[in-house]
C-alpha cells in the first residue's frame, strides 16, 4: 500500500508541475512587431562586424569594448508583415565614398550599459543614396562620425544590469547642416538631440 500511495503521489506532482509550465504568456501584435525589428537588425549588425578588415568602408570601427552575452528568447514567428525601415533601399551598408552632403555627429551613450545601435536614413538623398550605419559604443563614452544629411531613425541594443531598447519612435532626427556639430545621446529609453 505504501508504494502504491507513493507513486500515485509521484504521478500527481509531476501532473501539476507540468501544467504549471504549459502556460505560454500572451503577444500582442506590436511586441511580436518590435521583437521581428529587433532581430533583423541584430543580423545586419553582426554581417557588417563579420565584414573581414580589407573591405573598405566609410563606417568608423567601434572602440574596443566588451561584446554583449544577452541571450535573446525564442519567440513565435511573427504573423504581420514588417517592414524594418520606411523604405527598402535605406537598409544598406554605407559606401566608400559618398556623393551627398556629409555632416559631423557625436553620439553620448548615458544609458549606463554597452550600445549597440543601428542609425539608419529614412528615405534616400538627392543623390539616391541611402545607408544604415551600425556602431558599437562603450558605457559613458562619446563617439564622433561623419554621416550623409538627412532624416535618420535610431534603434539602440543596450546591454547592462539592466538591458533596454532605445528608439527614436515615431519621429526622426533631421541632420542638414554641414557646418553644425549635432550630439545625440542615447539614453535607457530614448534618443535625445542637443
Amino acid at each position: 500500500m505504501n508504494r502504491k500511495s507513493l507513486l500515485a503521489i509521484s504521478v500527481i506532482a509531476i501532473l501539476v508541475l507540468s501544467a504549471c509550465g504549459s502556460a505560454e504568456p500572451a503577444q500582442n501584435a506590436e511586441d511580436i512587431s518590435n521583437t521581428a525589428v529587433a532581430e533583423a537588425w541584430i543580423a545586419i549588425t553582426q554581417t557588417q562586424a563579420a565584414m573581414p578588415a580589407s573591405v573598405p568602408t566609410s563606417t568608423p570601427q567601434p572602440t574596443a569594448t566588451l561584446a554583449p552575452t544577452l541571450a535573446l528568447p525564442t519567440l513565435v514567428p511573427a504573423t504581420v508583415a514588417v517592414v524594418a525601415t520606411p523604405t527598402p533601399e535605406c537598409n544598406q551598408i554605407p559606401t566608400t565614398e559618398t556623393k551627398g552632403t556629409l555632416v559631423n555627429i557625436e553620439f553620448k551613450n548615458e544609458s549606463e550599459g554597452q550600445v549597440n545601435l543601428a542609425f539608419g536614413m529614412n528615405t534616400p538623398n538627392d543623390k539616391g543614396e541611402c545607408f544604415t550605419y551600425s556602431y558599437g559604443i562603450g558605457r559613458g563614452d562619446i563617439y564622433p562620425a561623419r554621416i550623409l544629411a538627412g532624416c535618420y531613425w535610431g534603434y539602440a541594443w543596450i546591454t547592462g544590469d539592466e538591458p533596454s531598447v532605445a528608439r527614436t519612435g515615431g519621429g526622426v532626427l533631421c541632420l542638414t547642416d554641414p557646418n553644425l556639430i549635432y550630439h545625440i545621446t542615447i539614453t535607457k529609453e530614448s534618443f535625445r538631440l542637443n
